[in-house]
């Protein structure tokens, strides 16, 4: 089942490349955020048909919710983007990552309920003041903490790089000519002097994960605060919480694909490298590209904000 999905995972990756490369995204940017505006104001239609009582609205805002969240993340966002470079870049389980997804988008919902609940309770803020919070000041702290993760990953991709090729020597004067080849289990002993590719490349603990859902859960979607803000002043405060929640499962939809197709897709570009006696070497520089990439992304976006 899960080499089934390689293939079209490659090809989902090929047209995302395609896209970007073609200069589409500004195209999908738009659309994205034209529909976001539409939803909205679909969103407070709702508001008003829950507050008079209406059969079904609660259902139906619910579901203007889960789109927005969808839509919203279907557009250009750095949340999605790290976690496919991270994907791409680093091995980690697929079942993991598209976890890690679901987490980040469920925490960006309660950052979002967290700012205003906690704005407006403690410190009694305005609606504009919640506003700039979670779109400039949390967005600006998010990228950075996007920026420090793309830096680390080149940092790791660099000690690594610089490991194996202290290594290699030692290795090479270990072994005779049949053992220095790509082996890394010893036949006499049975132990290994090497790591594996599986050892190089895994996932280093939760730690990893913690840091991804940290820097995208900071930045509150700016969706999720419109909706709280409304159904707060019209007193409609669990419908609210749900509404956002709901949200981000839409968000999350989103995510996970992404996830699922960064690890494929990845997957699959290295099952045809595998017999490589020096693929081991690679992956520090995959890693270390995608930390690149990501510490680009992060800057050009802190430019704009």
């Amino acid at each position: 089942m899960r080499r089934s999905l390689i293939l079209p995972a490659l090809v989902i990756a090929a047209i995302a490349a395609a896209l970007w490369l073609s200069g589409a995204m500004p195209a999908l940017t738009d659309w994205a955020m034209a529909t976001q505006r539409s939803l909205q104001t679909q969103m407070a239609q709702g508001l008003r048909a829950l507050r008079a009582g209406e059969p079904g609205a609660l259902l139906a805002f619910w579901s203007l919710c889960f789109g927005y969240g969808f839509v919203h993340a279907v557009g250009p966002g750095h949340g999605k983007f790290l976690i496919g470079a991270y994907g791409a870049g680093v091995s980690v389980p697929l079942g993991r990552l598209v976890g890690i997804g679901l987490v980040a988008s469920l925490m960006q919902g309660v950052s979002a309920i967290g700012l205003v609940y906690g704005g407006v309770l403690l410190f009694d803020a305005s609606r504009e003041a919640l506003q700039l919070t979670g779109d400039l000041w949390l967005e600006r702290a998010s990228l950075i903490a996007i920026a420090l993760i793309g830096l680390w990953l080149m940092s790791r991709a660099t000690r690594r790089m610089i490991r194996q090729s202290v290594a290699a020597p030692a290795l090479a004067t270990e072994h005779d000519g049949h053992h220095a080849r790509a082996e890394v289990q010893c036949s006499d002993c049975g132990h290994k002097h090497a790591p594996d590719l599986h050892d190089v490349t895994a996932l280093r603990g939760w730690r990893d994960g913690a840091m991804l859902i940290g820097a995208i859960a900071i930045r509150p979607c700016t969706g999720a605060l419109f909706v709280l803000i409304l159904t707060w002043r019209m007193g409609l405060i669990w419908q609210g919480i749900v509404a956002v929640l709901v949200m981000a499962i839409g968000t999350a939809a989103v995510t996970m694909t992404v996830a699922a197709t960064a690890v494929l897709a990845r997957e699959g570009a290295l099952a045809q490298l595998e017999r490589l006696e020096r693929l081991r070497l690679i992956m520090p520089v995959i890693e270390g590209l995608a930390g690149l990439l990501v510490l680009i992304l992060a800057l050009n976006m802190l430019k704009i904000t």
